[in-house]
Parts: C-alpha cells; sequence; structure tokens
C-alpha cells in the first residue's frame, strides 16, 4: 500500500511540475513590437505576475469571444486591437485537482497608438483573478522578464 502512495504521490508532483512549465501561445500574430501600433489601433501587453497563487493554473486570454492565446508561467502576450471600448476576459484554468476556472473580465478603452501592459494574477486573500493595469516603465520592466509567445 505504501508503494501505491508514493506512486500517486510522485504522479501528483510530476504533474504539478509540468503544468507549470507550460509554454505561452498565441493565436493571433505578433505584432511588430519595434513600431508603435498604427495611429486606429491600440496595442495590449498581457503576462501574470511572479506570485505563486494561481501558479499551476494557465491563463487564457479571450477578446470579442476568440481566444488570444494562454499564458504560460513566464511569457506574455501583445496583440493589437482597434481603438475603442473593447471587453477582455482572462480565465485562469485550474488542474483536473481543483477543477475551477478563476475569471476576471475587465473594460479596455483604448486610444489610437497607444500601448497598454496589464499584470494578470489571482488575489490571495479573494481566491479571484484580478487584472492590473501598469503604468510604461513597470510594463516594460515586467515583460522584459518574460518570453514572447510562440506562434499557433
Amino acid at each position: 500500500m505504501t508503494s501505491l502512495i508514493r506512486l500517486a504521490l510522485l504522479c501528483l508532483a510530476a504533474g504539478l511540475s509540468l503544468s507549470c512549465a507550460a509554454t505561452t501561445f498565441q493565436n493571433r500574430s505578433v505584432p511588430d513590437t519595434t513600431a508603435p501600433p498604427a495611429e486606429d489601433m491600440c496595442r495590449v501587453y498581457a503576462a501574470r505576475s511572479a506570485q505563486m497563487m494561481g501558479r499551476v493554473r494557465t491563463v487564457e486570454i479571450i477578446v470579442d469571444k476568440q481566444t488570444v492565446g494562454e499564458l504560460g508561467e513566464a511569457g506574455y502576450l501583445c496583440w493589437d486591437l482597434p481603438a475603442g471600448r473593447t471587453v477582455v476576459q482572462a480565465m485562469f484554468r485550474g488542474s483536473v485537482l481543483d477543477g475551477k476556472p478563476v475569471e476576471t473580465v475587465f473594460g479596455f478603452d483604448g486610444e489610437g497608438g497607444e500601448t497598454y501592459y496589464y499584470e494578470l494574477h489571482v488575489d490571495f486573500s479573494s481566491r479571484k483573478a484580478v487584472a492590473t493595469p501598469l503604468d510604461d516603465v513597470a510594463g516594460k520592466a515586467l515583460m522584459a522578464d518574460r518570453k514572447p509567445p510562440e506562434l499557433r
């Protein structure tokens, strides 16, 4: 019986470490980040915080009912949107152990030619997903610590 428990714990540990190593991928093409967005478009960057809470979850970003991509632990997503109001949804999808997604939805109202940065995390006390807007300095620093997404 003891060996069965050890095997189960080993499988659990392997599963958790694999889920932490999830890659970041994006369904939309990544814009040329060396040039600013077009005057009628705005650029959005999203990355996860470095916190432990929610770490084993993947984060799916959905805009206009279409998946932009999924954030792994060490990546970021970057996409252009038409200027104006848009709803962005971030779904922290859990492992098979807890299974319940944690979601945040936020209204985005972007100005043409501008770039916006968001840090995503799960609030420890409320266990709710939070999207925090960052200024240019903090946003660029967070993205510098992350890898660009793989295109799918």
